[in-house]
């Protein structure tokens, strides 16, 4: 099962960047002025959502790839400079707490589920996870030309939006442009789940937890990007709220 989910991905992967190579390809064209934004929204309130804001980085640029020093500063804004680098793991060792992985005497052990010491334990292993993941996103994306930015959707439809943020976690885009596979996303999945075979309780330090913690960090970077798709027309408080819960 496990061997034809990833043979269909891979598939599937490969269409998309053959599709996206055609003359007027849409899968990476960045979105027309005003095309995706609602009647009650104007295309300037993208320009509001920039890098370094309690917010999301801007997106709209999407036309030309920063150079390796803008690719720093992306690395650094998404990871450390901004709020959610201290609030995001607090909120998911606190999910972490409510609820501990594994059942019965194979769950997380007393030290890791009670007290100051064990919300210490989750959110050290939060934080540590999240670094792990993004700087491994930024230095397989740095070494493999692979431009870090968000492009959003061309359409106005909610489905057509939702598949191009979904695929944009297979897809990425080189610095010249070109659709590629997502080496980034991948690796920075697997380097944010690997990361806890280092310190985790004995039970949670093998392949099977560390696919299983990969493969959630992946999921947050398809979450992701239906944030950086969508958060122009959420109230600015409810993107401030996600921000600082899952950043």
């Amino acid at each position: 099962m496990n061997k034809a989910l990833s043979i269909c991905l891979v598939v599937a992967v490969l269409r998309v960047c053959s599709a996206a190579q055609e003359p007027g390809s849409p899968i990476f064209a960045p979105a027309a002025p005003g095309a995706d934004f609602g009647a009650d929204r104007q295309p300037s309130d993208r320009s509001a959502i920039g890098a370094g804001t309690l917010i999301a980085p801007d997106t709209t640029a999407g036309t030309q790839a920063p150079g390796l020093r803008g690719k720093i500063d992306y690395y650094l804004g998404e990871t450390y400079w901004n709020p959610g680098v201290l609030t995001a793991p607090a909120f998911r060792a606190g999910i972490r707490m409510a609820n501990p992985p594994g059942r019965s005497a194979a769950r997380y052990p007393a030290d890791w589920r009670q007290g100051a010491e064990g919300f210490g334990k989750n959110y050290a292993d939060a934080f540590a996870s999240r670094a792990s993941a993004h700087s491994a996103q930024f230095l397989t994306g740095a070494i493999l030309r692979e431009d870090p930015q968000y492009v959003p959707s061309a359409s106005q439809g909610f489905i057509a939006r939702s598949a191009h943020a979904f695929t944009f976690t297979f897809v990425a885009r080189s610095d010249s442009g070109r659709p590629l596979p997502a080496f980034s996303n991948f690796a920075g999945a697997a380097a944010g789940g690997l990361v806890g075979n280092a310190y985790l309780p004995a039970g949670f330090q093998d392949t099977t937890h560390a696919g299983q913690r990969a493969t959630l960090q992946f999921g947050m970077f398809a979450a992701g990007n239906l944030f950086r798709e969508f958060a122009p027309q959420m109230p600015r408080a409810v993107q401030l709220f996600i921000s600082l819960i899952a950043r």
